[in-house]
């Protein structure tokens, strides 16, 4: 594979762990200081909301656009491109809070999160080694600045809440300077993949697709549903971000367990772990309301969700060609994205002839479905080889 080196003397791998974490804080930043700074300046509730959902509806309209991209630019000019829209989204925000520049920089982040995780994916996974260990570095540094993000938002905003703007956007800068030490990498070429329809059909990729459809739709129900039913059973504030800690840092164990994983291994996983997830989020829906119990469930689906995180990934380069990789993890962050926006809405249209509790069984129970009709994998050329440890290209 044609690879050109980005600036002399800076690694490819350490660049791009240190601008993950960058874009990842100032995500993390986000998340709390942009509804904070729309509260502080007068916007009510569901103008927050409104804000929240465009963010939503452009990340998923970016990624439906991302084969195109991926085929037509390096991964490298689109990770620099996402991490100088998010900047600018700061820099926005930084000067205006008026209605239009809000929409304007929401749009912008839900674009930059789309292009960035994708193209930041295809690049970790095209710089060579394993793309397990790759992937698993990757996500940690990323989970390492969503999770500080917030923290450090919360506190500077106890002072003033644009210091938590200028602050994403110090780390979005630093992500910027530190983007050209990338390797590049020549943009993919569509005309050698299968296109959308025929991927999916193909082992390994369509159970890697469900299986993130899956994971989206329990991280949604863990920001969503999960605490409102948390709550119902009587739980307070403290549990219930306890009860999320839990889950995030059992995906981020699970991560680091399947480091250096063996490939053959990674398909009975990544089948396994949507099953797992649903079977939790029913059993939180079933079980009496006791915090330990509601302890144990969200970290088996946490782990199950941390692993289909770094697994679906690397599976989808063991089941399609090299010039398919762009599209097949592209379609993975779009089933993602849908299950993010299409889940939480499901729930809600079913509550109002369901109880809570029956919601959360029925979306479970649909997610399941399609994962008990899949087809079973068949050994294959391709798959012996990666067995053996022999490269496809």
């Amino acid at each position: 594979m044609d690879r050109r080196r980005g600036i002399p003397g800076i690694p490819d791998r350490p660049a791009s762990l240190a601008v993950a974490f960058g874009f990842a804080l100032s995500l993390g930043i986000a998340t709390v200081a942009i509804p904070l700074l729309a509260l502080s300046t007068g916007y009510d509730a569901a103008a927050v909301g409104f804000l929240v959902a465009g963010g939503a509806g452009s990340q998923l309209a970016t990624r439906l656009a991302l084969p195109w991209l991926l085929g037509r630019f390096t991964d490298r000019s689109l990770i620099l491109v996402s991490v100088a829209l998010m900047l600018g989204a700061f820099g926005l925000l930084s000067f205006s809070t008026a209605l239009p520049v809000f929409v304007a920089a929401q749009l912008a982040q839900g674009a930059a999160r789309a292009i960035f995780w994708t193209a930041s994916q295809t690049h970790v996974i095209r710089s060579g080694g394993s793309p397990v260990s790759r992937l698993v570095d990757f996500n940690l540094a990323g989970n390492g600045g969503t999770l500080i993000g917030p923290v450090l938002a919360g506190v500077l905003a106890t002072s003033e809440v644009r210091l938590s703007i200028t602050a994403a956007a110090i780390a979005a800068g630093v992500a910027l300077l530190l983007s050209p030490a990338l390797a590049t990498y020549p943009p993919f070429d569509r005309r050698q993949s299968a296109g959308t329809t025929r991927l999916l059909r193909r082992d390994g990729v369509d159970v890697a697709v469900w299986a993130t459809f899956v994971a989206g739709t329990w991280w949604s129900m863990l920001g969503s549903y999960v605490p409102v039913l948390a709550v119902g059973a009587g739980l307070g504030p403290t549990d219930v971000g306890l009860l999320v800690s839990l889950s995030e840092g059992s995906g981020a164990v699970m991560m680091l367990v399947l480091r250096w994983l063996s490939p053959v291994r990674i398909q009975p996983i990544v089948r396994a772990a949507p099953l797992i997830e649903m079977a939790a989020l029913a059993g939180i829906a079933l079980a009496p309301p006791a915090l330990p119990i509601y302890a144990v469930l969200v970290m088996a689906a946490g782990s199950a969700g941390g692993a289909v995180t770094v697994l679906a990934p690397a599976l989808v380069t063991h089941t399609a060609s090299e010039q398919e990789h762009g599209d097949a993890i592209a379609l993975t962050g779009t089933s993602r994205a849908v299950a993010l926006l299409g889940a939480p809405a499901a729930v809600g249209a079913l509550l109002s002839i369901v109880a809570l509790p029956v919601a959360l069984v029925g979306v479970a129970a649909v997610n399941v479905a399609p994962g008990l009709i899949l087809r079973r994998p068949q050994p294959s050329r391709a798959n012996r080889r990666h067995a053996s440890g022999t490269p496809l290209s």
